[in-house]
């Protein structure tokens, strides 16, 4: 048995990889898997074929997540021997669609490959299209990516995520792969009945060919349109937020503080955010709120444990009382026992609109919920110690209520306060959380987060991509603090602007548009394309099954009258 990957399938892994960033040929998607679904065909035994689906994941985390060592070694505190070890495990799953779909094909090849009717030769290649669509939205992944998000900067082909999110470019994208893959076996089969001249072959070719470039050529269609068409919408919003994203390259405080002490660094730290804050104060158009990023306030505020603790919370509200300035940043909170990633939004004096939120109405607090795997939490932790002391450096975090709002005063704006969704670095992956934001009436995603961990190439870009189909999704616009970069505005089509450069220093100084809430079908009904895939390949699935067997029935029915 062949255990080593098919050259077919070597070639798969690198066109994938390179269609994702941060290299970002996305034009190569639409035909990346068709090797990889060439060697599964001709695997000679299921085995073969499950192991080609194997490969497949394993190198793709390779090229595509190579920063998880990082992570590991970084975050983790592992030696970097655990961490690559850490990594080759991890990338052995990491892609589990891959892992399951070969079963599936070869046990619909037959029944396909019989079938001569044109709808039913159609209803395959969906049929298809939709299991690995399905698959690849209900199998675990830890990051939530999909084919999908390559084409996060295709400004027509990306608008398709207001209807279904990313897995529904998805379910194109693999559809072409199919048919393509289809189309060089039938071309490559001499038995296949295509024998003569060109135009009989094409006549035999081309209804999944049709089907296609007609789904396709209509996602394209609806993407100029409904894209013309939310900026148009943007562009005549009545009124603006402005904002400032402070970006302070600030590195691993362990290592600051190894150098500095503990207070040093902490001194260190906010020197430097209150630095870059006073030079956006003094920008043309000031900012109406700040924003720092995940975890940028270096311990707990407003539960002090020291005297140096108390000083630093002192300082903070000192600072936005004399500019007269809100200010969103991140940080840690204390709460009922639990330590809590968190967002504070903190205003120069007591806002009786917000008084309901927090004893003396100056702050709220917003605390994450999804916690990152193994970063954050580890399972089974809180309620076994020996575990808990096995990883001293892994967080032991609290959750926080779900998806919520913070109210952030501007003035400019009607009813003075600006609708916030807050989200925290990981949970910007997860549709439905952003969507349950919207729901409560969101006028903007805010994104705070901190990729330091990850290192300087790969992954941040990857996580851009990835969240910008957030504001797709709900047709918000997101404002995107990250520490070390890359922070952007990312409009409501979609649009990623003034993207601040990796590892500097920056402001990000922005106008916000703040208009009515835009309908959309992810809003109205959630995440639903890749549910929605998963049953309708169980419905297909089962009718393949029954008419299988009814066949089969009239078969021997036919045999015993003889």
């Amino acid at each position: 048995m062949k255990r080593s990957p098919d050259w077919l399938t070597l070639l798969s892994a690198f066109l994938l990889v390179a269609s994702f960033p941060p290299w970002d040929f996305a034009f190569l998607a639409w035909f990346a898997l068709v090797p990889w679904l060439l060697a599964v065909h001709r695997a000679p035994r299921m085995k073969e074929a499950f192991l080609q689906g194997i490969w497949l994941s394993f190198l793709m985390g390779l090229g595509g997540f190579f920063w998880v060592a990082s992570v590991l070694h970084q975050f983790g505190g592992l030696p970097w021997p655990l961490s690559i070890l850490g990594l080759l495990l991890f990338s052995l799953a990491c892609q589990p669609q891959f892992l399951l779909f070969p079963f599936l094909i070869r046990l619909l090849e037959p029944v396909r490959k019989a079938e001569e009717r044109l709808l039913a030769r159609l209803a395959f290649a969906m049929l298809l299209a939709l299991a690995y669509t399905g698959l690849d939205w209900g199998l675990p992944k830890l990051f939530a990516d999909t084919l999908g998000h390559a084409f996060y900067e295709a400004p027509r082909l990306r608008q398709l995520a207001d209807l279904g999110g990313a897995h529904l470019i998805t379910f194109l994208v693999f559809l072409v792969n199919d048919t393509l893959t289809h189309l060089v076996r039938k071309a490559r089969t001499p038995a296949s009945g295509i024998a003569g001249p060109a135009s009989r072959k094409l006549l035999v070719l081309a209804p999944e060919a049709l089907l296609s470039l007609a789904l396709c050529a209509a996602g394209l269609v609806y993407g100029q349109l409904r894209g013309a068409e939310i900026r148009a919408l943007v562009a005549s919003a009545p009124v603006s937020a402005h904002a400032a994203a402070i970006q302070g390259n600030i590195g691993d405080f362990d290592k600051i503080a190894s150098e500095r002490g503990v207070r040093g660094a902490a001194e260190k730290v906010l020197a430097t955010y209150f630095s870059l804050s006073d030079r956006a104060l003094s920008m043309e158009h000031k900012p109406d709120f700040l924003v720092w990023p995940e975890t940028a306030y270096p311990s707990t505020f407003r539960t002090p444990n020291t005297a140096d603790e108390l000083f630093r919370d002192q300082k903070v509200e000192a600072f936005i009382r004399d500019r007269n300035v809100p200010l969103l940043f991140g940080g840690y909170d204390r709460w009922q026992g639990k330590d809590f990633n968190a967002l504070f939004v903190l205003t120069p004096k007591a806002e009786p609109a917000l008084a309901s939120l927090s004893s003396s109405g100056d702050l709220q607090i917003y605390r994450k919920n999804v916690l990152l795997l193994f970063g954050e939490y580890i399972p089974g932790s809180e309620y076994i110690k020996p575990l808990r002391d096995a990883f001293p450096q892994v967080g032991n975090f609290g959750r926080g209520l779900g998806p919520e709002l913070v109210q952030v005063p501007v003035e400019r704006l009607p009813g003075g306060t600006l609708k916030t969704g807050p989200i925290i670095c990981y949970e910007a992956l997860f549709p439905s959380y952003v969507i349950g934001a919207a729901r409560k009436g969101s006028q903007l995603i805010l994104n705070i987060t901190n990729d330091s961990w990850f290192g300087p190439f790969g992954e941040p870009q990857l996580h851009l991509a990835l969240v910008t189909f957030r504001s797709l999704e709900t047709r918000l616009p997101q404002l995107r603090s990250t520490n070390t970069g890359i922070s952007a505005l990312v409009l409501p089509d979609g649009t990623i602007t003034e993207p601040t450069p990796m590892g500097e220093p920056a402001v990000l100084n922005v106008a916000i548009p703040v208009y009515e809430p835009i309908p959309t079908l992810m809003k109205t009904w959630g995440d639903w394309f890749g549910a929605f895939a998963l049953l309708a390949t169980a419905g297909g699935l089962l009718a393949i099954y029954r008419a299988r067997r009814r066949a089969l029935a009239v078969s021997v029915d036919t045999r015993q009258k003889k």
